[in-house]
């Protein structure tokens, strides 16, 4: 909402109707204006300056007062646009193609009619994310999971929900199974995180193998269990059990992942073996010592990945 305080005389020439921005407009007469301009916040004022202020435009005319309103919707917009960048890049949920497919769908949602929209999705996504870009971040929580929004003069009510919600305008939040091709987008956003709050972890990003099996996961608790294996992975803790572990209840032929585990614990270990004989000309003994193995089990495995020098 923008503030403006007039003197009376322009009463019934003031025409301001084409603004943007909501506006609060308020009249003094000859012997109030001091007494107005101080017991209350402006924006604009047209009349005499009569204290120093950066956050209050005095104009001497009602084209000065049309130019200032113009000046401070192009100002507010600005803002928004830098909160919702902000909050863009704020989030790992946000991250990838098809999130930003959601939020554009949000962005249209905003310039609607809708008064009651519902945001529908499994446990473990953030919703809050896309609460934050949708108002850029002016919201009032009234309930659990219930929020107020004002944009643009007009109150949106806005509920998470797992189910849609009648009466609603229901957005449907996919999960993360639904869209595999964000996750690398979403790893990379929070390791660089994890890397910029503690700046002495390592930052290193998974191998093709290791980004596969992040890629087959189904992800049952989504955004929140994402965040939690990447917080593993750059911990040094072994992510291959993880997902070995969290294998949902289904047959191993319907799920076909323990095969594909076992496939890339193979060739990780078969690349580690290689590349350690490499860089020490081949001596088996240091090799073993180096790797932990015994070393007759460290010439079984050479033998059965067939290892040979190049």
């Amino acid at each position: 909402m923008i503030r403006v305080l007039l003197p009376s005389n322009v009463l019934g020439s003031v025409e301001l109707s084409s603004s943007k921005e909501r506006l609060f407009v308020d009249f003094y007469g000859e012997d109030d204006y001091e007494k107005k301009l101080f017991e209350e916040f402006w924006d604009v004022v047209m009349g005499p300056k009569k204290f120093d202020n950066p956050t209050t435009i005095f104009v001497t005319s009602m084209d000065g007062v049309m130019m200032a309103i113009r000046y401070l919707e192009s100002r507010l917009e600005l803002e928004e646009l830098k909160r919702k960048h902000e909050v863009l890049y704020s989030y790992a949920e946000l991250q990838g193609v098809i999130a930003h497919e959601i939020l554009r769908e949000l962005q249209r949602l905003r310039n609607s009619s809708e008064g009651a929209i519902a945001f529908v999705a499994e446990t473990g996504v953030h919703l809050l994310a896309y609460l934050e870009y949708f108002s850029a971040g002016k919201y009032v929580q009234l309930e659990e999971s219930v929020f107020e929004v004002n944009l643009n003069g007009k109150t949106r009510r806005i509920v998470f929900s797992d189910l849609p919600v009648e009466g609603f305008c229901n957005v449907r939040i996919p999960p993360l199974r639904e869209r595999k091709n964000d996750i690398p987008y979403m790893v990379d956003w929070i390791l660089s995180s994890i890397h910029q709050k503690h700046r002495y972890v390592p930052l290193k990003f998974p191998s093709e193998d290791i980004m596969d099996l992040f890629l087959k996961y189904d992800w049952p608790g989504n955004t929140e269990e994402l965040v939690k294996v990447v917080h593993m992975y750059a911990a040094g803790l072994n992510v291959v059990d993880y997902f070995v572990n969290s294998i949902p209840s289904r047959t191993e032929r319907e799920l076909r992942l323990p095969e594909y585990v076992r496939k890339v614990v193979t060739s990780v270990e078969k690349r580690t073996i290689r590349i350690f004989l490499e860089k020490y000309n081949w001596n088996r003994k240091k090799v073993a010592s180096m790797l932990g193995l015994n070393y007759k089990t460290l010439c079984y495995k050479i033998k059965k990945y067939g290892i040979t020098k190049q």
